[in-house]
């Protein structure tokens, strides 16, 4: 409860600035005014309801009122920015008025004016951002490792991250992720965490395994654990995921795969027990001059895979910011916040994901899934 409790202050946080902004634009129109403010009070009434009275209500309901939620979220974030930066522009214009007297002079009308027109901008930015996290693309990287792989000398790996399956990325989402995964013909398929969002009943209720079990490479469907699957209901997720999915978690642990190579899972860095790469190599006796993959939700640490002979490093987590501008912080915190990079003779690939988490807007960032064509030189 506690992620719900601080999604709830955040929510109410980031309102006060327009709203007061808008009763003092009002002040002089009673009527729009107490429209304005019954606005903000029942929208703020129907995302209590949603967060508080999820467990009873049916999904479509719970799905709509986390929409709505989520939705003015970003809207009412987009529009608090953007006011402050009207309100200083309008501050300096009033110690030097470089715009003209006119906004100085009718204080009300120019206030009309911006917020006609960053409502309407910031509707069509959102519209554009919801379409490309309803379009996912698919991003290839050729890949070509100097070891041999036995009789494989190429494959194909699709890498998918961030999901978030639940009441958000229900079934429908679902579906289209596996047509698109299909799409590819991939050799392998890794999914690289967070596979679930919170709770496991919306994915148990909506049979969403169904579309799962359509996933059905030659050499199988691995996954790695994230941080959302540590997040209620652990190990029913983990069980839902290596049971009714087909999804085989490794936790900490490596799968050789035909005689060939190795996979490796880590658990995610929320996990008190995770064990260092080092750790997981000696005591899953794992011959190092064979081709290893590492699955590693969180990007945090990229030295560690390439200081231990990983060939290729996999991760995702970041959402690579998932709106503007938090791509850009992203980009400071993480050596690697999407994409490709090689590191020594590691080569590392961070996915801005497939889903989301809360806000269906992908906006300065793409939703994708990520195909790799793997060569092994070696051979």
């Amino acid at each position: 409860m506690t992620v719900y409790f601080y999604a709830l202050f955040v929510h109410l946080s980031i309102n006060v600035y327009i709203f007061l902004k808008g009763l003092r634009l009002l002040e002089e129109k009673r009527t729009w005014r107490a429209i304005f403010a019954s606005f903000f009070v029942i929208e703020f009434a129907l995302y209590l309801t949603g967060l508080l009275l999820y467990p009873i209500l049916p999904i479509n309901i719970v799905r709509f009122l986390w929409l709505m939620g989520s939705t003015w979220m970003v809207f009412i974030f987009y529009m608090t920015l953007m006011w402050l930066i009207i309100d200083l522009v309008l501050y300096l214009n009033r110690k030097k008025p470089v715009l003209g007297s006119y906004f100085n002079n009718h204080p009300r009308n120019s206030g009309a004016l911006f917020f006609i027109v960053t409502t309407l901008s910031i509707v069509a930015i959102m519209y554009i951002g919801n379409q490309k996290f309803k379009n996912p693309v698919v991003t290839k990287q050729e890949i070509t490792i100097n070891k041999s792989a036995g009789d494989i000398s190429s494959m194909r790996i699709a890498m998918i991250s961030d999901l978030h399956l639940g009441y958000l990325i229900d079934k429908r989402y679902a579906k289209r992720y596996v047509d698109l995964i299909l799409e590819q013909k991939p050799d392998l398929v890794v999914f690289v965490g967070d596979i679930v969002d919170a709770e496991v009943a919306p994915l148990i209720n909506q049979k969403m395994h169904e579309e799962f079990l359509r996933l059905n490479p030659a050499m199988g469907v691995y996954a790695c654990t994230g941080n959302h699957e540590f997040r209620y209901e652990a190990e029913a997720k983990m069980n839902w995921l290596d049971n009714n999915a087909n999804i085989k978690l490794i936790r900490d642990s490596a799968v050789l795969i035909d005689n060939s190579f190795y996979i490796i899972g880590r658990e995610d860095y929320v996990y008190a027990g995770r064990a260092n790469l080092k750790t997981i190599i000696e005591e899953q006796n794992i011959d190092t001059s064979m081709p290893m993959i590492v699955l590693n939700h969180t990007p945090d640490n990229l030295d560690e895979e390439m200081e231990n002979g990983a060939d290729i490093a996999l991760y995702g987590h970041t959402h690579d910011g998932q709106i503007f501008p938090f791509n850009i912080l992203t980009r400071m915190i993480f050596e690697v916040s999407s994409g490709y990079k090689q590191k020594g003779d590691t080569h590392v690939f961070v996915s801005s994901g497939v889903g989301l988490s809360g806000p269906q807007y992908r906006i300065g960032t793409k939703s994708e899934i990520v195909v790799l064509d793997v060569t092994f030189s070696g051979n």
